[in-house]
């Protein structure tokens, strides 16, 4: 038996293995090697931060989750909260935001929404990131937080936009109300 050459065959093997080889040559790891590493050591600094010996931060993990967390740092007396309602995953809410980076810089703001004004952001925080998500549900409405979430609980190694991969969110959050509170189907 012999092996006829079929030159319209060769060429498409040829593109695709450039294609493959081209793909395997983009590793985002190493591309933001640096910036991982000063997100994680963000991250490691504030769950390990105390002002007088007391944790700055409360690390929330999920039990839906065990693997996603953020750290909150509450900025009202929660007792006074404490009777309040907690939004659910599908919860309809609004909050007012403020997300940053490691460096500052403002990624985005509910602030801006509107030229009235109104700084009112309304979503479920089940379709957010698992962070916010995982900071709104924790949370009563007239609480007030800074959020601290990994780039696991944000836009992963990927990015989104102008936010870098593996870039730690830093999200300054007011449960402003439950507009619609979830309820549960029944169950026969």
């Amino acid at each position: 038996m012999t092996i006829k050459n079929f030159g319209f065959l060769t060429l498409p093997f040829a593109i695709s293995a450039l294609a493959l080889s081209s793909c395997l040559g983009d590793d985002p790891e190493s591309d933001y090697s640096e910036w991982r590493t000063r997100n994680t050591d963000y991250i490691e600094k504030a769950e390990a931060s105390t002002i007088d010996g007391v944790k700055e931060y409360e690390k929330i993990v999920p039990a839906w989750d065990k693997a996603s967390f953020v750290l909150l740092k509450w900025h009202n007396d929660r007792s006074q909260t404490a009777n309040r309602l907690s939004p659910l995953d599908n919860s309809t809410i609004n909050v007012k935001y403020l997300l940053t980076n490691i460096e500052g810089d403002t990624i985005d703001s509910s602030y801006k929404l509107t030229e009235n004004g109104d700084s009112i952001f309304q979503c479920q925080p089940c379709d957010m990131v698992t962070g916010f998500w995982i900071a709104t549900t924790s949370m009563h409405v007239g609480d007030s937080v800074t959020a601290v979430m990994p780039y696991t609980c944000g836009y992963g190694v990927t990015g989104s936009g102008s936010i870098l991969p593996y870039s730690t969110l830093i999200f300054q959050i007011k449960l402003d109300s439950i507009v619609a509170f979830e309820t549960l189907p029944d169950r026969q």
